[in-house]
């Protein structure tokens, strides 16, 4: 039996204080839930597949003997370890095929979004090589756990591509509690080769028991995973660790479309900009800035080839467009409770005369907040080449604007503001540099 002894530092709580006085609270293993809910979205039809893995690799360790901190971290890990999937076609390989071409390049994407984030770096390594085979990894230079850990993830990750038919509990002709022999075979097969013998045997004495696949049901699986919140830690963070983990959350979006490449982050720090201008608070315009990081998150379940069309949308693609703005809002509400991140995030396609979407708010409905993130997505969008049209320069984009305040598209002072300083928000809405740095404290 191999112990594991890892240095991870995990969290229940994230407080972000800022001149003495506390910014949020956050309870880290919601933010860590939401990640993995917006991953999997973009598979649409295969939702909780992250919690599964996650819950496998989790109680595989605990029967192996690993500490109590190692074990928190498969399960996050489990939940994060497709954070480098965001196009549709991709997701599909993962669910219809054991192995296929260019799998690694995911792996790359995740460990390489990963290492950038301070608070998950630790699983970067295990994301990296969680496709590679065992009788390959045993023999590259890393620390033992980190192959076992990265391995464990693999395995848990084909098992549950191997019951993906079989876990509708609601159909009776597809209960996994038939098939799971027949899994655990397939599995036991692959021993050496693309497992390790130490995992496949705990696996296949733990998998003999309904319970281990019953809990998974998605009728049960929040809770499963929510048991694990009470072993966190609390730590203090600063508002420089939360933009690490928006700027993650922006990066798995942005790759969905190239079209679309680091447009969270110009619609965040000129969302920010704007609302410097507009006279706001230090705190909001930090929330500002997060909105505008993760206003797009709900794109994780609109198809590519809709995000890439050039040309008009037919009414089933716009349909599908259309609930985006929804589903980003739904997912940030247990990210960011108890402050309207969510709300500003959610309400970007909303306008002032009431026929945006997907709430068809108006006048008063909106905030400041809410109007700000609006403004700057419009403006970064056409700063931006897209599949319909290329880049437009200054002078179209005020024509345009000026049009939509006429027609009560967008907030008019906002965008008399955008307009006094257009030349900056034109270098803003095209680079990652921010008006003013972020608070250094750690």
């Amino acid at each position: 039996m191999v112990t594991l002894t890892l240095t991870l530092t995990l969290t229940l709580t994230l407080t972000f204080n800022f001149q003495g006085h506390n910014f949020m609270e956050l309870v880290f293993h919601d933010v860590i839930c939401s990640l993995s809910a917006s991953l999997d979205l973009v598979g649409v039809t295969e939702v909780h597949h992250g919690k599964r893995v996650a819950l496998m690799a989790a109680s595989i360790a605990k029967k192996l003997g690993w500490d109590e901190e190692t074990e928190l971290g498969m399960l996050y890990a489990g939940m994060l370890h497709d954070c480098g999937v965001s196009n549709t076609e991709e997701h599909n390989h993962l669910l219809s095929e054991l192995e296929w071409e260019d799998v690694q390049a995911h792996c790359v994407r995740g460990y390489r979004y990963l290492s950038d984030c301070p608070v998950f770096e630790r699983y970067a390594p295990w994301i990296l090589y969680h496709h590679t085979h065992w009788n390959v990894l045993k023999d590259l230079n890393l620390r033992e756990e980190d192959k076992l850990a990265a391995n464990l993830i693999f395995m848990a990750d084909r098992i549950d591509f191997l019951q993906a038919d079989y876990v509708n509990f609601d159909r009776h002709d597809s209960d996994i509690l038939l098939e799971k022999g027949h899994i655990m075979e397939k599995i036991k097969n692959l021993r050496d080769t693309f497992f390790a013998p130490q995992l496949v045997d705990v696996f296949l004495e733990m998998g003999n028991k309904e319970s281990f696949w019953l809990v998974m049901d998605s009728a049960y699986i929040n809770d499963s995973v929510r048991v694990y919140a009470p072993f966190s830690k609390h730590k203090t963070a600063s508002f420089p660790m939360l933009m690490s983990i928006a700027t993650l959350f922006s990066k798995v979006i942005d790759a969905k479309s190239h079209y679309t490449k680091e447009h969270s982050k110009y619609v965040a720090v000129l969302a920010r900009y704007l609302a410097k201008k507009m006279g706001l608070g230090k705190e909001e315009q930090q929330h500002i800035e997060l909105a505008g990081m993760l206003h797009d998150l709900g794109k994780l379940r609109v198809p590519d080839y809709i995000l890439n069309k050039p040309t008009p949308l037919s009414e089933s693609e716009r349909a599908c467009m259309l609930r985006h703005s929804f589903d980003t809002m739904q997912i940030l509400k247990s990210v960011f409770p108890h402050t309207k991140i969510a709300e500003w995030a959610g309400y970007h396609h909303e306008n002032v005369i009431g026929d945006g979407y997907p709430f068809r708010l108006k006048g008063a409905e909106l905030d400041l907040g809410a109007r700000i993130v609006a403004v700057a997505d419009v403006f970064q969008a056409l700063v931006q080449n897209r599949p319909y049209r290329g880049s437009l320069n200054l002078q179209k984009i005020k024509a345009i604007m000026d049009d939509m305040v006429l027609n009560g598209k967008l907030d008019k002072n906002i965008v008399a503001i955008l307009e006094q300083n257009h030349e900056s928000c034109y270098h803003l809405a095209q680079s990652p540099v921010l008006i003013q740095p972020l608070d250094s404290a750690a």
